[in-house]
């Protein structure tokens, strides 16, 4: 059986004197080569992330993740950020779709998520989202690591 989260974060990004905090978390479960399961997590707004609420939230989105194969392109982000939130908890494994990419198909002009999904036919479908929502990306995301598989 082949089960993983697909997660993906949108952050407040790097400004000067400022935090990359989240703000958005989209996550896609993975069961035997199916989407089974998505959600998404609003922690304040772009502008103003809050912690607490993000934290208020965790009985809801930590079940979807722990003890699961974690899922994201390019972790670094993902895995800074949960690493912060719950330095305690053993996250992952980690497979990072950007990474498997690149050994599976050396070569391409362009390794970011969206051009990767568009090149193998693996854009979303999910109704008024595109790229840089949370829930959007993690969804191709998943749909990247099938594929690649």
């Amino acid at each position: 059986m082949i089960e993983f989260a697909a997660i993906d974060f949108e952050t407040t990004g790097f400004i000067r004197g400022a935090s990359n905090d989240p703000w958005q978390l989209g996550i896609a479960v993975v069961r035997d080569g199916e989407i089974v399961e998505t959600r998404e997590f609003f922690f304040g707004t772009e502008i103003t992330p809050d912690a607490e609420t993000m934290m208020a939230q965790w009985g809801e989105w930590y079940p979807m993740l722990a003890g699961r194969r974690l899922v994201a392109h390019n972790i670094a982000t993902e895995r800074t950020i949960l690493r912060k939130v719950a330095p305690l908890t053993k996250w992952g494994p980690w497979v990072d779709t950007l990474r498997l990419a690149k050994a599976v198909y050396p070569g391409l002009p362009s390794y970011a998520l969206g051009d990767l999904c568009g090149i193998f036919g693996q854009v979303p479908r999910l109704d008024g989202r595109t790229w840089h929502d949370a829930l959007y990306d993690a969804v191709a995301c998943a749909n990247l690591a099938l594929f690649l598989q």
